[in-house]
C-alpha cells in the first residue's frame, strides 16, 4: 500500500492536478473561505485521490479493500458515477444534515444530471457538448476553468498535516 500510495501522490502533482484545473482548486478554496462544507465525490480510487484530502472536507470515492496492510482488489465501495453519484450526494447530505437546495455542485459530464438537478445551484465546468447545451437551456451556470497561462504549479499543500516543512 506505501508504494501505491507514493506513487499516487507523485501522479497527482502532474496528472490529477492538471485535470482539475487551478480554477477548480481555488474556486473549492473559495467555498472553504465562506464556510461551505466542500465534498469531492468521484468514481476514481480513495488512494487516487487522498491527496485532495487537504482541500476537501470529506471525500467519497470508489475504494479498495485492504487485508494485511495490501489491497486484495475487492471493491469495497463502488464507485460513484452517474445515478450513484446522485445516490451518495443524497446520503452524504442525510449523514451530514445539509440541505441539497442550499448547495453547490460542478460537473463535467451529462452522466452527471441527476446530482446537478439534486442541488440548488448546479454550475456546468467544462461541459461536454450535451451538458453544456442542457445547462444553458436551463439557465444553469457554465464555467471555464481550463489552465491560464503563467498558473503556479504548487496549488496544495503537499506535506503530511503537522508537518514541519508547511
Amino acid at each position: 500500500m506505501g508504494r501505491i500510495a507514493e506513487d499516487a501522490m507523485e501522479q497527482f502533482s502532474e496528472l490529477i492536478l492538471a485535470k482539475s484545473f487551478p480554477a477548480g482548486i481555488r474556486r473549492v478554496r473559495q467555498h472553504k473561505a465562506l464556510g461551505h462544507r466542500t465534498v469531492l465525490i468521484t468514481g476514481a480510487l480513495d488512494f487516487v485521490v487522498e491527496p485532495f484530502r487537504p482541500l476537501f472536507d470529506d471525500i467519497v470515492s470508489a475504494e479498495l479493500g485492504v487485508v494485511d496492510g495490501a489491497y486484495d482488489g475487492r471493491m469495497t465501495a463502488v464507485p460513484p458515477t452517474g445515478e450513484a453519484r446522485y445516490q451518495a450526494l443524497v446520503d452524504h447530505a442525510d449523514l451530514h444534515g445539509l440541505d441539497l437546495r442550499e448547495s453547490v455542485a460542478y460537473a463535467d459530464s451529462a452522466s452527471d444530471l441527476p446530482m446537478l438537478e439534486a442541488v440548488g445551484f448546479p454550475v456546468a465546468v467544462n461541459p461536454e457538448t450535451r451538458l453544456a447545451s442542457i445547462a444553458r437551456k436551463r439557465g444553469w451556470l457554465v464555467e471555464d476553468f481550463r489552465e491560464s497561462p503563467g498558473m503556479r504549479r504548487s496549488l496544495l499543500p503537499l506535506a503530511p498535516a503537522g508537518s514541519a516543512s508547511r
